[in-house]
């Protein structure tokens, strides 16, 4: 069963026989037209990798030609890259999840500021849960937890996804119980968390992540790190070096590939989507795996917000316009996903390559000194195509 953009119905990649294209005894295999169907399946399932591949060499010449030395395909700038992509890989993961079901959640950029707002102020002891108080009465009040527990980095991680599962909670309630549409709950839900992170920190403020956090995350896969001479062919790699939110990364997409591919939950959530009023007759509880959906959602981009603080900014903001940014970039990143590998379908595998994709673009954008309005442009622009590109292909497949 198939999730996302509907693919259309065809043959495996083959051309049906058409009138006067063969010669009774003859095969024209030279032929224009055979060529592009040979080539038309490869266009629609290897697209985004070809055009990936395409653009590491293209900012590689450019790098060169403008700025007279290679800064693209470097081991500091690809170690950059990973970087940036790991964020961006974690949040449109939990989008993927979503669009499977066939559903939209806008409220990820909230989920993501608020999750690392969270732990920021946990770990710098200015959120601390307490008791509730009695009104009229002393009784009440007080640290529920010791303060040095409640300051602790596993408390702090744990506090901040917790407030991304709530989130995707009462996304689930507001769409599965409410019958509100998911583009109107989730965004109104996006209100809900910026005015709640206003409150938190009196406004737009940033708020430092403790510095011996900020160093481990910044940290590299047992430490390693290529050396000065590290070179291939004309590149040198000096600096490359593994992140450790890079690795965090391919866990929790790992994680996902998992449960949507070998996991009753996962293959239900994947029928809810394809079709659900199917899934409730053959006796799935269409609501329970809606709500499972957003809490993931929620929970991964809580995650994604604990990333970006402590290992890629080293600050936590507690204003969610601030990363309005992700949202065009994860749904473009499962979008992309959408048309790499597989057709028409969303999946954990080409959300990853997405993602990869437009963090290289981005990347390469900066270092050739394209503004940060064509680096908006060209997101929306890359989307665009290649969702045009694939769907042309898909469709002279069937002609």
């Amino acid at each position: 069963m198939k999730s996302g953009p509907a693919a259309p119905a065809g043959h495996g990649g083959t051309l049906p026989p058409s009138g006067g294209s063969r010669i009774a005894g003859k095969s024209d295999t030279s032929s224009p037209v055979r060529l592009t169907a040979r080539l038309l399946p490869v266009v629609a399932r290897y697209g985004t990798l070809i055009v990936l591949v395409g653009l590491l060499i293209l900012f590689s010449i450019l790098s060169l030609v403008e700025l007279g030395e290679q800064r693209f395909l470097t081991g500091t700038n690809l170690t950059l890259i990973l970087r940036q992509a790991a964020v961006l890989s974690i949040l449109a993961g939990g989008v993927t999840v979503v669009l499977v079901m066939g559903e939209f959640d806008l409220s990820i950029t909230g989920g993501l500021t608020l999750g690392g707002a969270i732990f920021a102020l946990a770990l710098e002891g200015s959120y601390v849960l307490t008791w509730p108080t009695i009104p009229g009465t002393d009784v009440g009040g007080g640290a529920i937890l010791p303060d040095s527990l409640q300051a602790s980095v596993g408390f702090a991680i744990l506090l901040g996804i917790v407030f991304g599962i709530v989130v995707g909670l009462l996304n689930g309630f507001v769409v599965a119980h409410l019958r509100v549409s998911a583009f109107i709950g989730t965004l109104g839900m996006a209100g809900l968390i910026e005015g709640y992170l206003l409150r938190l920190g009196g406004g737009g403020v940033s708020i430092p992540v403790r510095s011996d956090v900020v160093d481990f995350a910044r940290g590299s896969l047992f430490g390693w790190e290529s050396g000065d001479h590290w070179e291939i062919g004309p590149l040198d790699l000096a600096g490359l070096t593994v992140p450790l939110i890079a690795v965090l990364a391919v866990g929790v997409l790992s994680a996902l590939w998992v449960f949507l591919n070998l996991t009753e939950a996962g293959r239900r959530i994947d029928a809810v989507g394809g079709n659900a009023e199917a899934a409730r007759l053959a006796g799935i509880n269409v609501s329970r795996y809606r709500m499972l959906a957003f809490v993931i959602t929620g929970a991964t981009a809580a995650v994604a917000g604990l990333a970006l603080a402590g290992g890629r900014s080293g600050f936590a903001s507690t204003l969610a316009a601030n990363q309005g940014s992700f949202l065009l970039q994860a749904y473009t990143a499962c979008f992309l996903g959408a048309v790499t590998l597989r057709e028409g379908e969303f999946h954990i595998v080409g959300t990853g390559v997405g993602a990869l994709l437009m963090t290289t673009t981005t990347s390469g954008l900066i270092i050739i000194g394209v503004p940060g309005y064509g680096q908006i442009l060209a997101t929306g622009g890359i989307l665009i195509v290649a969702l045009a590109v694939s769907g042309v292909a898909r469709r002279h497949q069937t002609l």
